[in-house]
């Protein structure tokens, strides 16, 4: 039997991956918990068996709650995002533009997409965060009630099933809370905007003699919105502009700093008169001629169609979000009734309701006229057009009048899941549990105008009585006001009113699933049990969405939308063996195999299976090294599957006309289109280049599931030399074939016919006229074209120095060195982008930790850094001259201090040095990956009643 010394031991190992040394201090308390009660098998992160004194092969990233609320963070999200290997995913910094996704937080492991990664609560699955989705919403998760988030960076599919390419995200929550606990943080940035708050109230205890146990938590949480006009960097921006010096060997591009209004349209209107010079209006509605402030930007290109500072055009920095403003409430219940001493019945109740919004520049209009006898126009205009022939102006103009375009988002999720797990004898246990979640989400989009009425009212002519009213007589009946947009505030509220409205959407996403899980020893060898887990799951997932009818019709400014219905189901069984084959011997303290399958039948993307093979050898006890191969799968969402066929029109190139069609690979393109058809010499239609062809964007009903071949390799060294020192190294690969990728009609015709035969996925996503040969038809979907090929290494160390004098001092590092990052979207040579070293995936990302504590004063320095990158991999000096982006290093000063043991205060500043994105035009606004709030302040304090 494993001795109570060598168990801490094990248990310490399997902890080690960990950013706080809380979780160091766990490990003794379980390992007295152990003497006191005798041994209980325990399940081992990234496996569902249970066992005493083993280590997962799979590496695994350890992060606390109580480390989480030290550092004033609010949102499980935020900390997620800063691990070295993880990367933004959506998040209210990156979906301010997205219609339907504004404020959601989704997490995305090894920049693989949101979708690759699993999130789990307490081992278990939860609903999807958007609607077609099946990534989770990390805004449900209240930071109060996390014990710890366990990370798995590694294909698990064969343990946990879909989507888990990219790893796992286990969090756990909070059992051990007795009596009413009491929290509340305040974030104030330097400067504001951006402003975080959360209270919350988590309270727990044991009652009917102790057989029942719950935890109570509610959660209110609030972020307002950070705008351009925020921050000094902002407000003063970097973008780039075509080189006026155009001399032989100059940078086409070069950076611009500053402003930079366009010239061609503004709030008040603008236009060219036929004598070559441009107006606009002033506030009394009068016109004049349009002031360029600065002037024109000189150079070539489309740098004539921007202005200085200074001038009358339309200037984005005034409009839009960096950060989208989140409120949220989160209920929290769990419950734990003991039967008797071997079974107990659990639950867990979620409720959410949260608050986003985008927001956007007003609605615009650049195809406007204005005809000659509109009675608004001031006469000198009247004289203009009458002195130079124009029968109509077109009047450019971003639509103040109406309020900036938002797009208010109410997303309520429920889950409610029952369970019953107990002992079946000695050497075996079991788990099953049900549960249920419903996300409903609710969009409003404010700031929009019927497009028929705005045509309608602006055309304003005087009648016979000399009224102003509207030229059409059926919409004068309707009630049309005219709209005079002829300057800024010139516009009657009536008409405002008669030419406004809001549309929106609702979306109800639903999972229903069950599991089962068997866990126990099934005979002993030499060098002890062997181990194993049967489950088996069930798991139905459903969304909908109901646009109002004014989308399906389109006849509002520049949205659309169309109702979709989608469901699959999924069963699924899986197997786990954990095989120990040596103990005590020379050069194998212990050396264990690990291995799991999983069979899968879904009822869109058919069978499928994920199988993992791990190999756990420690030569000596002081170092480990362990390595898993294995195959993972990622079934296609509803999304992906089932989204509506929506209208779109686009102008593209057909490869077989008699041009292109020598210009393709190895003869394949001219073999091919003579295959299908066309003769040598073909061309389109006379109109055929004329004009946007219409087809439709749409789900694709037979993808199939995603493979991902993956491995680690790496080792774990503790020394017993030098106690509370911990280093491990992780090498690790993905090979991801069959990803599921947006293709556009132009790639689809193009390796249509490159491939080696017409017997392609892309040549199923058109239609040619039988007759003529035109492309008359096509759909824009998802495809199983893409591949990614990744490779990397991790390192973490930490290092815990306990002193009799002057405290306890602790070291933590951990970073991911990227290696390898390849994406190819079509399969085809020429389109692979090599990323590795460009901004989104730098070379090396680092967090490193100082920390010390002393008595009740707890004190921590955290520095954050990025390695320096470029902006483009294929950067040619020609291109431009800001291709370099410099590495990125963030510095937090935290702290807490125990009053008493029930009293805690938390303080610290984030972003210490005030460090801004670095100013080149592919980050300045930090894009996601760099902190865009700046120096801020937190305080926050817990008390325990």
């Amino acid at each position: 039997m494993t001795s109570i010394s060598s168990l801490s031991k094990a248990v310490r190992v399997a902890l080690l991956a960990t950013t706080s040394a809380a979780l160091m201090t766990s490990a003794g308390a379980y390992a007295e918990e152990q003497e006191n009660e005798g041994f209980e098998r325990i399940e081992v992160t990234g496996s569902k068996i249970k066992r005493i004194g083993e280590l997962s092969p799979t590496p695994v990233t350890v992060i606390t709650g109580a480390q989480m609320m030290d550092m004033g963070i609010t949102n499980v999200a935020d900390i997620l995002n800063k691990l070295p290997s993880s990367t933004v995913g959506i998040s209210p910094e990156t979906s301010n533009n997205t219609i339907f996704a504004s404020g959601l937080n989704k997490t995305d492991l090894r920049g693989l997409g949101s979708d690759r990664t699993l999130v789990l609560v307490n081992g278990r699955r939860f609903v999807a965060g958007s609607n077609g989705d099946s990534a989770v919403d990390l805004n449900t998760i209240p930071t109060a009630m996390v014990a710890r988030m366990e990370v798995i960076t590694g294909g698990a599919s064969a343990v946990y099933g879909s989507d888990a390419i990219a790893g796992v995200i286990n969090i756990i929550t909070r059992t051990d809370v007795q009596g009413v606990e009491l929290d509340a943080s305040y974030t104030q940035p330097e400067q504001s905007g951006g402003e975080e708050s959360q209270f919350s109230i988590t309270a727990g205890g044991n009652f009917l003699d102790d057989k029942l146990s719950t935890v109570f938590n509610f959660t209110y949480a609030e972020q307002k919105e950070l705008r351009p006009t925020d921050r000094d960097f902002l407000d003063n921006p970097v973008s780039s502009i075509y080189n006026p010096d155009t001399s032989e060997g100059a940078p086409t591009r070069i950076p611009y700093e500053g402003r930079k209004p366009l010239s061609w349209i503004n709030e008040a209107g603008t236009f060219f008169g036929g004598d070559g010079k441009q107006y606009t209006f002033g506030s009394d509605g009068a016109m004049r001629e349009f002031d360029y402030g600065e002037g024109l930007i000189e150079g070539p290109g489309n740098n004539g169609n921007y202005c200085g500072p200074s001038c009358e055009g339309y200037d984005p920095v005034d409009y839009g979000f960096i950060r989208t403003p989140l409120e949220r409430m989160v209920f929290t219940l769990n419950t734990d009734y003991e039967l008797n001493d071997d079974h107990k019945i659990f639950t867990e109740i979620t409720y959410v309701d949260y608050q986003s919004n985008g927001e956007s520049t007003p609605v615009f209009h650049t195809y406007n006229p204005i005809m000659a006898d509109n009675a608004f126009l001031p006469e000198e205009t009247k004289q203009l057009m009458a002195d130079t022939g124009m029968g109509a102006l077109n009047l450019y103009r971003i639509d103040r009048e109406f309020g900036n375009r938002t797009y208010n988002q109410d997303r309520e999720t429920m889950r409610f899941l029952v369970g019953i797990e107990g002992v079946i004898n000695d050497d075996w246990d079991y788990s099953f549990h049900a549960q249920r979640g419903q996300l409903e989400e609710t969009s409003l989009w404010k700031g929009e105008i019927w497009a028929d009425r705005y045509d309608q009212a602006k055309d304003a002519i005087f009648d016979d009585a000399g009224n102003i009213v509207c030229r059409d007589a059926d919409a004068r009946a309707a009630g049309c006001v005219p709209l005079n947009l002829l300057g800024e505030n010139q516009a009657s509220q009536e008409a405002i009113n008669w030419v406004s409205t809001s549309a929106g959407q609702t979306a109800k996403t639903t999972q229903t699933s069950a599991g089962l899980v068997v866990s126990g020893a099934l005979f002993d060898l030499p060098a002890g049990y062997v181990s194993a887990a049967f489950s088996a799951d069930y798991r139905k997932e459903e969304s909908e969405t109901n646009p109002d009818q004014e989308l399906i019709d389109g006849t509002i400014f520049g949205n659309t939308a169309n109702p979709m219905r989608g469901e699959y189901d999924v069963t699924e069984f899986a197997a786990e063996f954990s095989i120990p084959l040596l103990s005590d011997m020379f050069l194998a303290h212990d050396l264990g195999l690990d291995l799991a399958y999983r069979w899968m039948d879904y009822s869109t993307a058919g069978q499928d299976d994920a199988w993992k093979v791990g190999l756990n050898w420690a030569p000596i006890e002081d170092l480990r090294v362990r390595a898993t191969k294995s195959k993972s799968v990622r079934a296609p969402n509803i999304g992906e599957l089932f989204s509506p066929k929506g209208q779109t029109f686009a102008s593209f190139t057909d490869v077989c006309d008699k041009i292109n069609v020598e210009l393709g690979p190895d003869d394949n393109r001219k073999k091919n289109c003579q295959a299908a058809g066309l003769p040598e010499g073909w061309n389109p239609s006379d109109s055929w280049y004329l004009s946007n062809h219409p087809g439709y964007n749409a789900g694709n009903p037979d993808l199939k599931a995603e493979t991902s071949n993956d491995y680690t390799i790496g080792a774990v060294y503790t020394p017993s030399y030098l106690d509370g020192f911990s280093l491990t190294v992780d090498y690790w690969a993905f090979e991801i074939s069959d990803a599921i990728n947006y293709i556009t009609v132009g790639t689809a015709v193009k390796y249509c016919y490159d491939s080696e035969s017409l017997d392609n996925i892309y040549c199923d996503l058109f239609t040619r006229d039988a007759t003529s040969g035109d492309i008359v038809d096509f759909v824009q979907s998802p495809v199983n074209s893409a591949s990614f090929d990744v490779k990397g290494l991790d390192i973490e160390s930490q290092y815990n120095i306990p002193t009799d004098s002057f405290g306890d001092f602790r070291v933590h590092l951990i970073a991911t060195y990227l290696e390898q990052w390849e994406f190819n979207p079509t399969g085809f040579e020429s389109d692979l982008q090599v990323e590795v070293g460009q901004y989104e995936d730098p070379r090396w990302k680092a967090m490193f930790s100082l920390g010390w504590q002393y008595d009740s004063l707890n004190l921590e320095a955290r520095a954050n850094y990025r390695h320096s990158a470029v902006a483009d991999n294929e950067w040619k000096p020609e291109n431009n001259n800001y291709n370099d982006i410099p590495s990125h290093t963030v510095w937090d000063f935290t702290g807490s201090y125990d009053f008493t043991d029930d009293f805690t205060l938390r303080f610290g500043i984030k972003n210490a040095f005030d460090l801004e994105p670095p100013r080149n035009p592919y980050v300045y606004d930090g894009d996601g990956y760099y902190d865009t709030t700046g120096r801020a302040f937190f305080l926050g304090a817990n008390y325990r009643l």
